[in-house]
């Protein structure tokens, strides 16, 4: 906040939820040093003041007129808005219905931070998540065989999350066989799976409002000949991913772990087939801050929630990629996923 006539506009659905606990699917904040309130529409007024104690609540019917009266009564003469969740549509309709004193301040990532370390409560959730999707891909790997479809696998991961108490899947489950495992967001489909495909499965579990994410690679009715081929890629994916698992520590640039285990592939001439992120923070989404990539300037703390998910894609083969959720301590990186790898 720029001071005590200055408040913020909090659009994010996400962001709303993280500090207000609101959960319902329309509706803002304007916080101040002072005041905090949430705008919602009728259907979620009393979920509104039950949800979000410390807030007053304030309906609204489509306009931001609402929001005008307030920010008039507070004497406001600067309302920061979230830039990157705010379309230019938005921002002419909050322009229009506010005075031309009041200075709309474009802020960038400031709730994102807040999000990018975890507390308590929010570990248990993520660790319970984890757990969660640990149990559905020990029944998914199960159900990997010759003649099996992607769909079917990615099945049988949902059914086992919400038999275990899991709210749902975190995302779209990723199933990839054979030549599909090249794509790294290969949605499940049709496809059959064939023996001695690769199939990479990628998938987690969502556990009140927090989401984890778990990928392994497995050899569908090996025979010798598809072993080697495979044991090859899989050994080098790993060695990888123990490297980064070893190398992180708190305070750690995000880029320079990227660079430890992208080594580890480009040494062993796959770099070109790596061509994605090392990981991502995780959490209210399933992808956040700390962003674990080259160009990223985010620094892995106390508190943070992140994967580490290298892979190598060979366009006519397949692909393998491992990934694990971990948490950074004052000690170090404690890895919450327990599948076997």
């Amino acid at each position: 906040m720029n001071g005590p006539r200055s408040a913020v506009l909090i659009s994010s659905r996400v962001n709303c939820h993280y500090l207000s606990g609101f959960t319902g699917s329309n509706g803002y904040l304007l916080v101040a040093e002072s005041r905090a309130v949430i705008f919602t529409d009728f259907r979620y007024l009393e979920q509104a003041k039950n949800e979000c104690p410390g807030f007053e609540v304030v309906q609204i019917s489509g306009g931001y007129e609402p929001l005008a009266k307030v920010v008039t009564d507070m004497s406001l003469e600067c309302v920061s808005f979230e830039s990157l969740h705010t379309s230019y549509a938005h921002h002419q309709r909050i322009r229009s219905a506010l005075t031309d004193r009041i200075f709309l301040n474009p802020a960038e990532g400031a709730v994102e931070r807040l999000r990018s370390t975890k507390d308590e409560s929010e570990i248990e959730l993520l660790e319970a998540a984890v757990n969660l999707a640990d149990s559905a891909m020990e029944q998914a790997l199960q159900s990997v065989h010759t003649g099996v479809t992607e769909i079917e696998i990615a099945k049988v991961i949902e059914a086992c999350l919400r038999e275990l108490g899991a709210d749902a899947v975190a995302f779209d489950t990723i199933v990839g066989a054979g030549v599909n495992g090249a794509m790294p967001h290969h949605r499940a489909d049709q496809t059959l799976i064939k023996k001695g495909d690769p199939v990479v499965i990628d998938m987690g579990a969502l556990f009140k409002g927090y989401r984890s994410d778990l990928t392994r690679t497995v050899l569908a009715d090996p025979s010798g000949k598809d072993n080697e081929k495979f044991e090859e890629i899989y050994g080098i994916v790993l060695e990888s991913q123990l490297a980064a698992e070893k190398a992180a520590e708190p305070g750690m640039k995000a880029a320079d772990l990227d660079k430890i285990s992208r080594g580890v592939i480009k040494k062993s001439g796959y770099g070109t087939y790596f061509g994605h992120g090392l990981g991502h923070g995780v959490g209210l989404d399933i992808h956040e801050r700390p962003m674990v990539v080259p160009s990223s300037s985010d620094v892995i703390e106390v508190g943070s929630v992140f994967t580490i998910e290298p892979g190598i894609y060979l366009p006519d083969w397949g692909g393998v990629r491992i990934e694990d959720v971990l948490l950074m301590e004052e000690s170090g990186p404690r890895v919450l996923t327990k599948s076997p790898k």
